[in-house]
């Protein structure tokens, strides 16, 4: 039988001395480590002495016996984990659960239940390493191939381009799903006379790497980390994930943090960041690099797009332009800058396609046959461009309006009407063909024909015009947004967004 090394954490003195007994004059094939009360130090000991089994109670000081092991999960899957708390509540035990808990015990702990639990664990454990033993030598060279990719990564990192041969070999050597990562720049305090070597390098990196992947790479006079914290850490909660973790470091440094980045082609951009919160930075600690806010400017369009709605529906589109065209004019005398004027040029372009809806039965046939894109907009480099584009736009759309579709496009409205309602399914040509009653050759040829798009990009226009609609909800996260729309991974509708806009989610939720 093989000995296992076990850690308990609890703020309780006597509880622990408790445990300690019981388990030492029962099992013989364990080694018990010096117990901690606080959810700090536990971490700290995992890191160092990487336990076979954990005891953790609730109620701790500083961090929660849950918090810390939030922090530990994804770098520590085999570590088993027993919760003893005097908390029964249904909360505390569902979290536990989502933590992979072996077990959730009540205190006062019954004695042939934690026995007949700890019985378990050891043979659940046996099994795992006879496993690991037949296992060791493929993942050696697999480790090795890995670190290669990991390197090169990181030099393109601070070379500033990161090509796609590089991105896919190492998303593809990832143990687990990709979610988004963020990079730091670590630099001793500007009177400090340490410098980096390899021992402290290394230091660093194992520390963090118990915690979560992490890739750290030597540049100048700092160390820069890649860090990869996994699921259920993302944008809207990694800043105290990482403020707890390079607390748990408690080492005298500073820390330049980049905004959450969802692709990999993001880190150069995220390396300026990391580096610029630094700048005249000399106290040690966690610095955030945090985007301006924006200046909330007049959205042009805002009072005036009912208005010129009902111009271009009731044919009026000379009276229309020679409206966009002043308010325009009015955007230049108010120094607006080109940028928000491109965000609200296509969002009141979405506007007309949201009333067409209200009042056209063909409004769908009308909005996919428009050739006008988000990226058109952004490619305009004055107002008076972006003027004439919107009013070519509207011109376009006016002519879709008095031009119904033919027999053929009848197909097509009807193939669009169910991508519409189902843009959120799994959905193929193959399926739509079958709901429009024609072959899917037939329905390709169509929107090829009729709209000069493939289904594909059919599809994704509809989800990304959806995804921009919510988008003006603040409340709602990137990862939800996505899901919404049909995008289950969010480092792909993250891709997509910005290939179909030429913008990112943030920078066009900025201007709303």
């Amino acid at each position: 039988m093989n000995n296992y090394l076990i850690l308990i954490a609890d703020d309780e003195p006597i509880e622990c001395t408790a445990l300690e007994l019981l388990l030492k004059n029962t099992f013989t094939n364990i080694q018990i480590l010096p117990s901690v009360s606080n959810g700090v130090d536990f971490v700290s000991s995992v890191r160092q002495n990487h336990p076979d089994i954990v005891l953790v109670d609730i109620n701790m000081p500083g961090l929660s016996g849950l918090d810390a092991l939030d922090m530990i999960r994804a770098r520590n899957p085999e570590m088993k984990i027993i919760i003893h708390s005097a908390y029964s509540e249904f909360e505390y035990a569902k979290r536990a659960l989502a933590l992979n808990a072996f077990d959730y015990i009540v205190k006062p702990i019954q004695k042939p239940v934690f026995i007949e639990t700890m019985k378990k664990i050891f043979d659940t454990l046996d099994q795992e390493r006879q496993k690991q033993t037949s296992e060791e030598t493929i993942h050696q060279l697999t480790g090795e191939v890995n670190r290669l990719v990991e390197n090169d990564l990181m030099s393109s990192i601070l070379l500033g381009v990161i090509d796609q041969h590089t991105s896919d070999l190492f998303l593809h050597s990832l143990s687990q799903e990709y979610y988004g990562g963020f990079l730091v720049t670590v630099r001793f305090p500007g009177s400090a006379t340490s410098v980096w070597n390899h021992q402290k390098k290394t230091q660093i990196l194992d520390a963090v790497n118990q915690v979560c992947l992490c890739l750290g790479k030597l540049y100048r006079q700092d160390l820069i980390l890649y860090v990869i914290p996994g699921q259920g850490i993302g944008e809207s909660n990694y800043q105290q994930w990482t403020k707890n973790l390079f607390q748990i470091l408690k080492e005298p440094l500073l820390f330049g943090v980049s905004s959450w980045k969802f692709t990999l082609e993001e880190l150069p951009d995220a390396l300026k960041e990391s580096n610029s919160i630094l700048l005249g930075k000399q106290s040690p600690g966690t610095y955030f690099f945090e985007y301006p806010a924006s200046t909330r400017f007049h959205n042009i369009f805002l009072e005036y797009k009912d208005q010129l709605a009902n111009l271009i529906l009731a044919g009026q589109t000379d009276e229309c332009c020679a409206m966009i065209h002043t308010l325009f004019q009015n955007a230049a005398a108010q120094e607006i800058p080109l940028v928000p004027l491109q965000v609200y040029t296509a969002y009141f372009l979405l506007y007309l396609y949201e009333q067409m809806s209200c009042r056209l039965s063909s409004s769908l046939y009308v909005e996919s046959h428009l050739q006008l894109s988000w990226r058109e907009f952004l490619l305009c480099t004055t107002c008076d461009e972006l003027s004439e584009k919107l009013c070519l736009a509207v011109t376009h759309l006016n002519d879709c309006v008095l031009n119904p579709a033919n027999k053929s496009g009848a197909y097509v409205i009807k193939a669009l009407l169910y991508i519409k309602k189902m843009y959120r399914q799994n959905i193929s040509l193959e399926d739509i063909a079958q709901l429009v009653s024609i072959s899917p050759f037939y329905l390709s040829r169509l929107l090829k024909q009729e709209l000069s798009k493939t289904f594909v990009e059919i599809l994704t226009e509809i989800r990304i015009s959806e995804a921009l609609k919510l988008l003006r909800d603040p409340k709602k996260t990137i990862r939800e947004i996505g899901e919404e729309v049909g995008y289950l991974n969010t480092t792909y509708f993250y891709k997509v967004f910005k290939k179909q806009t030429g913008m990112t989610v943030g920078e066009v939720r900025r201007y709303l």
